[in-house]
């Protein structure tokens, strides 16, 4: 019974030890490590990757890092930086645009891992809207949205013209690729001119076009005509391509009424009465009053002081000298 108990036991260690082996080496350090990428690098480039370890950092073993998808440039261990904070840096490369995966270990166990993704630089797109509609030409805007290969919306626009700036243009940054470019049509632009509209889309065709971003800048240009129907002396209170129709002929969008004072009439009325002559009522000013009798009274009164001083001054002239 004794040799059965013992091999029972001896049996029951070696399953503890194996699972004891078992336990991921990671758990068992006293630090943690974090491996931070950075932002999107261009091909054939070396991208940065931070390793930053955290707990105890007095003596750190060396780590191994293995590279997917890439190359391992080179390696900066990790030094401290402060209390119980040590970092360093792993140089990758990869000549194509993707992705590479650095992964840091240590006793077979993995720790830490990063994606680092390396992608070519965005590149400019310009949209370009030229209104053929004359130095006289009313101020409005011109709205555009740029899809993917997918179809998906990445980027709206808005580009401005007017009689004296024909030409105006907004741009984008974006990725490499094919993208379409459309127009959006507002209650008075149409592909063609027919009852109703003031603007045509004279090109592209359809109000869309297809252009492929590379390294250099891509433009696309829309050209706008006006319709027979636009109106003559087109009046625009919000200069904007408004989806909803407008107030009345010759208004695109919604009048706005700014605070102003009440306008000034015309002028108006008929002479008043009295001594001399006296302007015609007119504006919004308040009419002249008639002359009553009071100046009449005081230069009366006027009169009969300065008559009597010259009696009086008659009178002492004479008198004969003593």
């Amino acid at each position: 019974m004794m040799p059965r108990r013992i091999a029972a036991l001896l049996a029951a260690a070696v399953a503890a030890f194996t699972l004891l082996a078992a336990v991921p080496a990671a758990a068992q350090v006293p630090y943690t490590v974090t491996a931070v990428a950075p932002p999107p690098v261009q091909p054939g480039a070396q991208a940065a990757v931070t390793i930053r370890v955290e707990g105890q950092v007095a003596a750190l073993p060396s780590f191994g890092y293995d590279v997917e998808g890439g190359t391992l440039v080179g390696v900066l261990a990790p030094t401290p930086v402060a209390a119980g904070i040590a970092e360093g840096t792993v140089f990758v490369r990869r000549e194509t645009a993707g992705a590479a995966r650095l992964t840091v270990t240590f006793a077979g166990q993995t720790l830490a891992a990063a994606d680092v993704r390396f992608a070519a630089p965005d590149s400019t797109l310009r949209v370009q809207t030229t209104l053929n509609a004359g130095p006289d030409a009313a101020a409005r805007t011109w709205r555009y949205q740029v899809l993917d290969a997918a179809g998906a919306v990445v980027a709206e626009l808005q580009t401005s013209t007017s009689g004296d700036a024909p030409t105006g243009a907004a741009e984008a940054a974006l990725p490499a690729g094919a993208y379409a470019v459309r127009q959006v049509l507002g209650s008075d632009t149409a592909l063609a001119c027919a009852p109703g509209v003031f603007y045509a889309v004279a090109s592209p065709a359809g109000a869309v076009a297809t252009v492929t971003l590379g390294a250099a800048p891509a433009v696309v240009s829309f050209t706008i005509i006006p319709c027979p129907d636009l109106p003559e002396g087109l009046e625009v209170v919000i200069p904007v391509d408004t989806i909803v129709p407008g107030a009345g002929t010759g208004i695109v969008g919604e009048p706005v009424e700014a605070p102003a004072e009440p306008p000034f009439s015309e002028v108006a009325g008929v002479r008043q009465p009295g001594p001399g002559v006296l302007p015609p009522a007119a504006g919004n000013s308040p009419a002249p009053r008639p002359a009553g009798p009071a100046p009449l009274l005081i230069a009366g009164v006027l009169l009969l002081l300065s008559g009597g001083g010259v009696l009086l001054l008659g009178r002492l002239r004479s008198r004969p000298l003593v």
